[in-house]
């Protein structure tokens, strides 16, 4: 055999394993091709459940804010025949009575759950179904933005008042640091439950 056959031979071993080598690179590029439509499967598969997810969490949160609002509006519905009935708080009268106050001025807006006036006295009320210990601050900006909005009472006095069908004893001596009324519903009564309250006076 010459070298000439010697080089030929070895020529052809290395195409073959050359040959060899390139099926073996296509059946993996195949097997990562493959793999890489299910993976693209699987990620719309899942693209779909959390669109799903999404959808279910939306109803259900409309839902939720459904249920609140409309457990507001009972409270609301409630405290505001109490008090068109009474007319009274303790030995003070009052002429009006006012529900959802809305008003904006000069770029300041806000709305007022009940409004209770005589010739000298404002009692903002805010209500809640529920009345946490976080929201009776919010009674204070209600005032200063009540005297902001509406000028013409700015030499009345101020008492702030929250309302709520439930409240927890913080939410009461919270409200009792403000000097705020406290009220709850008993039956189909009004329930005062702090009179010793503070005047807010510029």
């Amino acid at each position: 055999m010459n070298n000439n056959d010697t080089e030929y031979e070895k020529t052809w071993k290395l195409l073959q394993e050359l040959i060899e080598a390139g099926k073996k690179t296509d059946k993996k590029l195949h097997e990562m091709i493959e793999a890489g439509k299910e993976t693209d499967q699987r990620m719309k598969e899942t693209d779909q459940r959390m669109k799903e997810t999404d959808q279910k969490i939306d109803k259900l949160q409309t839902l939720i804010g459904g249920i609140g609002n409309s457990n507001g509006f009972v409270a609301e519905d409630m405290f505001f025949n109490s008090f068109s009935k009474n007319m009274a708080i303790g030995n003070t009268k009052f002429e009006c009575i006012d529900r959802n106050v809305e008003r904006k001025y000069k770029g300041l807006k806000d709305e007022f759950d009940i409004v209770l006036t005589n010739s000298e006295v404002i009692v903002i009320v805010e209500v809640k179904y529920n009345f946490y210990p976080n929201d009776v601050k919010e009674v204070l900006k209600k005032i200063n933005n009540y005297k902001l909005l509406f000028p013409i009472y700015k030499n009345y006095k101020f008492i702030g008042a929250i309302a709520g069908l439930t409240m927890q004893n913080s939410t009461i001596d919270e409200a009792k640091k403000y000097g705020f009324f406290v009220f709850t519903q008993e039956g189909n009564d009004l329930k005062l439950l702090n009179d010793k309250v503070l005047e807010y006076t510029d």
